[in-house]
């Protein structure tokens, strides 16, 4: 990974400043004033207009040229909005553009410092009312265009080693880092093709607006050694253009597979999962619009099945023939009838024939002679009148 700094990356840091124009009213400037700012349209809150952006418009026309062709070829790196990690091989021509946009801006900066008091005289009449304090807080010419520089510096990274790292660990961080800012600059570009009206609002795009992706798959390619996932997010943009129409609008659902792929790569956590997944071999319908999953089988089901195959089971062993042991019958044994001997005769006067017999003074009813009881054969006693 050594050679991914020391050949394939070239640092490139450019500084494009430029004045203002704008300046703070100071305590002192508004007490003279009376304490009070007059309505103008050079005065915002506070801050004072003592130069009217247009003066420095071509500068700063200049300035968002070179930092738009350095965005569309390499990454910001070092955390800094003025370096960028660029291509070696592409370094020759980055550096002629630089040369070219440093020459123009050097002209039109001729040209501001030589109609500088002009510029702010036509200021000053377009802001008649507020004139004494933009007069007062004036720029002179001469620090005014001191402020407009541009310069450029080309270098190498060199990692920086912590006490326990090998160098190799310093330089494989310094390009996961790089990696993720190429993965958040996409998002970002991605993020304001997302809020243009025509996502908004329109629900249909030209061809026009498929610019930045096919400009982001471009710059992905250039930089795809940065990390292994980035070739997953190339065949995302891809993939997915070739399902959309080649000319003329995409509207219906070509726009809806359309504005998913923008909603995914604006953010960078999304693009970065779905550039792994594609990578992995899921179908590109898939990474966009996942299929739904398959329903779960709940807890309860799967017991009530369980209850089944017991119950069933169980049935099987009730209607499985059972073996009962012989049982042995002892022979019925019939036996003579046992004599029971007669009570006394009771007589109508309250008492028992024979002596040394109380008497009763109630009369009752005389108790008839039962005959002996007789044991019944066993065929003919009930099953659960058996004792053995």
């Amino acid at each position: 990974m050594q050679d991914v700094l020391n050949e394939k990356l070239t640092l490139i840091s450019v500084n494009i400043s430029t004045f203002s124009g704008y300046r703070r009213a100071t305590r002192e400037h508004i007490a003279a004033l009376g304490g009070q700012l007059p309505a103008s349209a050079a005065i915002t809150e506070g801050s004072i207009k003592v130069f009217p952006a247009d003066g420095t418009k071509a500068l700063q026309t200049v300035r968002r040229g070179v930092f738009r062709k350095l965005q569309a070829k390499g990454v910001k790196a070092l955390g800094s909005q003025n370096v960028f990690a660029i291509l070696t091989d592409e370094l020759p021509e980055i550096e002629k553009g630089i040369a070219d946009a440093e020459a123009e801006y050097i002209a039109e900066r001729t040209t501001l410092e030589a109609n500088y008091d002009q510029i702010f005289e036509d200021h000053v009449k377009a802001n008649v009312e507020a004139e004494a304090i933009i007069r007062s807080l004036k720029v002179d010419q001469v620090t005014a265009i001191a402020k407009c520089r541009f310069s450029k510096d080309v270098f190498k990274i060199a990692p920086f080693v912590r006490e326990g790292e090998s160098e190799e660990d310093g330089v494989e961080g310094i390009v996961r880092g790089l990696g993720r800012q190429l993965y958040e600059e996409i998002s970002s570009e991605m993020d304001k093709l997302l809020k243009n009206n025509a996502f908004a609002k329109n629900q249909r795009v030209g061809q026009k607006s498929l610019r930045p992706l096919k400009a982001a798959a471009q710059k992905m390619k250039k930089l795809s050694f940065l990390d292994s996932s980035v070739e997953g997010a190339i065949n995302l943009v891809v993939d997915t253009l070739k399902l959309l129409p080649q000319e003329g609008y995409i509207q219906g659902q070509e726009f809806v597979t359309l504005e998913r792929l923008v909603e995914v790569m604006s953010d960078t956590d999304e693009l970065l999962n779905a550039a792994s997944k594609v990578r992995n071999g899921v179908p590109v319908c898939d990474v966009l619009f996942p299929p739904a999953p398959p329903p779960v089988v709940e807890e309860p089901e799967v017991v009530e099945a369980a209850h089944v195959v017991e119950e069933t089971a169980a049935e099987e062993v009730l209607d499985a023939p059972v073996a009962v042991p012989p049982v042995s019958i002892s022979p019925v044994v019939s036996l003579p009838p046992i004599p029971v001997p007669s009570m006394p005769a009771f007589t109508r006067s309250g008492g028992f024939t024979g002596s040394g017999m109380a008497r009763p003074t109630a009369v009752r009813s005389p108790v008839p002679n039962t005959a002996a009881p007789v044991l019944k054969p066993r065929e003919q006693l009930k099953s659960n009148a058996l004792l053995f």
